[in-house]
């Protein structure tokens, strides 16, 4: 399927609101024909090899390193099997493709050619040749032609504007610029000796200019877009989450399948975020294939049937249209970015003018930054709200921090895996190995607003866990007394 006809039907998948701020493949498509054509009339009026000569092959010996065009293979291609050779006064040595930023920020494509003449017959029965500037070729106006000529002349340089007349005569022997209607209004005579060997031409097309003008003006346009949806995002996060931290108090009796609900969607890991990172490594498509799979489970589960405050319901369906939103806004700038980069390829296969490595540089489409900053805002004022017990595990026994006693080096652990740890003479923190941390710490290194936060959100895990600890107590002590038996002298007589 050609990428024109894919964003067609990618769009339909975006909001109808959204669809205007994509890119207009076709129409800068459309744009490079009208380049090609300028640029082919213009070295053809100049009467020297244009680079679109070659046709639209993509071998890459066709252009040198710079961005330029081989002048041998120009001349080479100007006579086919079974066709009579094309001739040209002279054949461009060397073509510079720039694209040049202002103050202002608006780029400018230049293209600078130096141009090699050829010694042919032609040439030298005749000095005159008329180049019809202004209709045919389609320069803009006060568009600059400079011609520099390297030869054994004194001659200076002289610039052609289209908007001004201008005559001279410098010798016998002239090259001759006119209008296309045969006027001499805006004419101009350029002298140039018989043994010059190179001339510079600079051009600048108007067709070309239009193009990334058109080009950059979607390109801001998508920006401006993205920073309004991210004032209206913030917005209704900041009013989701106020009501969010409503129906998940933990007073409530939704709390616990809100727990349920977030620990899922961590897990479901839509956008590959591991624990405490929020880098997006998935595409669109990814993104919304994970979270449509998380969605199925939710409803399998039948955890939303479960909700007893009818606010929750309606909370959880702003938080899906969030997450539909934001794989809307990964699918936006995904297309343009891929839009951006196949027009300029084809730009540059089609005019053989090298914009590929220079426009990224000038201008860019980021794609991760808006979206990896939307998805912060989910990870922190929305599902950071409800406490996840996988925040609150001791590092040692990996369950939830039973009496959390944090040591001077500010590391939590179970007071119980402190004193085994103690006991076993690991005087030093376990994470950090800070000195003796462990050796200092006391009953006053409890953290005792740790512990009422914990005992408020994960009674039944602290219940359980407390259990677990007075189990295990139990059995040391039994131990104990079996080893402490076996030792003694039998007092049954």
């Amino acid at each position: 399927m050609k990428f024109g006809k894919t964003i067609e039907t990618n769009a339909k998948e975006l909001p109808e609101e959204w669809q205007p701020y994509l890119i207009q493949y076709k129409l800068l498509k459309k744009n490079i024909k009208n380049i090609v054509q300028e640029l082919d009339n213009t070295f053809k009026n100049l009467n020297i090899a244009p680079p679109t000569f070659l046709g639209d092959s993509d071998d890459a010996s066709e252009s040198t390193p710079d961005g330029g065009t081989d002048a041998h293979s120009i001349a080479e291609s100007s006579s086919t099997a079974g066709q009579a050779p094309m001739e040209f006064a002279g054949v461009p040595e060397e073509i510079a493709y720039n694209i040049e930023k202002d103050s202002d920020g608006l780029v400018h494509p230049v293209i600078t050619v130096k141009i090699r003449r050829l010694p042919t017959h032609q040439q030298q029965q005749q000095h005159t040749q008329v180049v019809e500037l202004l209709t045919v070729a389609g320069l803009p106006e006060n568009t600059s032609v400079i011609l520099q000529s390297d030869g054994s002349s004194d001659t200076a340089p002289i610039t052609i504007s289209t908007s001004e007349p201008a005559a001279t005569e410098l010798g016998d022997k002239s090259n001759t610029i006119a209008c296309a209607d045969g006027s001499a209004s805006n004419s101009l005579t350029v002298e140039t000796q018989s043994d010059a060997e190179e001339t510079q031409v600079t051009v600048r097309l108007k067709a070309d200019q239009q193009f990334f003008d058109q080009l950059i003006e979607y390109i801001e346009r998508m920006r401006q877009f993205e920073q309004r949806y991210t004032k209206a995002y913030n917005t209704n996060v900041d009013h989701l989450s106020t009501e969010l931290a409503t129906v998940t108090s933990p007073y409530k009796q939704d709390y616990q399948v809100w727990r349920e609900i977030f620990r899922l969607y961590t897990d479901a890991q839509v956008w590959n975020r591991a624990h405490g990172d929020t880098r997006l490594s998935s595409t669109a498509r990814e993104g919304q294939e994970r979270f449509n799979k998380f969605a199925r489970h939710i409803e399998s589960l039948g955890l939303a049937q479960r909700f007893q405050n009818p606010m929750s319901a309606r909370v959880l369906m702003s938080f899906y249209k969030l997450n539909l939103e934001l794989t809307h806004m990964k699918l936006l700038q995904e297309m343009n970015e891929e839009a951006t980069r196949k027009i300029i390829k084809k730009h540059d296969k089609r005019t053989h003018l090298v914009a590929k490595t220079q426009f990224p540089r000038l201008i860019t489409i980021d794609t991760t930054s808006l979206t990896r900053a939307l998805l912060f805002t989910i990870y922190t004022d929305l599902v950071g709200i409800v406490p996840q017990i996988d925040d609150y595990l001791c590092p040692m026994c990996l369950n939830i921090a039973w009496r959390p006693l944090r040591l001077e080096c500010s590391h939590v652990f179970c007071s119980r895996c402190v004193v085994k740890a103690s006991k076993r003479r690991m005087f030093n923190c376990p994470v950090c190995r800070s000195k003796n941390a462990v050796y200092r710490a006391s009953i006053s290194n409890i953290d005792q607003s740790l512990l009422n936060f914990l005992r408020l959100y994960f009674p039944k895990e602290i219940k359980e866990r407390q259990r677990d600890i007075q189990r295990d107590i139990s059995e040391e002590e039994a131990q104990m007394m079996v080893v402490h038996d076996r030792s003694g002298p039998c007092i049954i007589m």
